[in-house]
């Protein structure tokens, strides 16, 4: 699932949060829009936990998915600061649940990579 959007200016976080998380739910032991995590318009927040049990709060904005924490509703600075970002919620998923991908078959680079290898 791409983040759907013409420009920066349509993109709605929370929507695009929630969207995720409908259209996900099968993929992962449990997921949800954060709820004690402050959302705006071009933030929202994700926790996840994945088939293997691995909990992540996962930040969404119109640059796509990035960890933000190895807990529920939080935000770890040196965690937040990394450079990895998923553009779709299927990358994200694949890069941090080898059982997702291996059950599902999507891909697992991040965006941040495919684009080194252009350069």
């Amino acid at each position: 699932m791409a983040l759907v959007q013409s420009d920066e200016n349509d993109f709605h976080a929370l929507r695009e949060a929630q969207r995720m998380v409908d259209s996900c739910q099968d993929f992962a032991d449990h997921l949800i829009v954060a709820e004690f995590l402050p959302h705006c318009r071009g933030v929202a927040y994700i926790n996840i936990r994945t088939l293997e049990q691995v909990i992540y709060c996962v930040q969404l904005s119109s640059a796509g998915y990035r960890i933000v924490s190895y807990e529920f509703d939080d935000v770890a600075d040196e965690v937040a600061n990394c450079d990895t970002v998923y553009e779709s919620a299927h990358q994200l998923l694949a890069g941090i649940s080898p059982l997702y991908g291996e059950k599902y078959g999507f891909g697992r680079e991040p965006l941040g990579k495919r684009k080194e290898k252009r350069s």
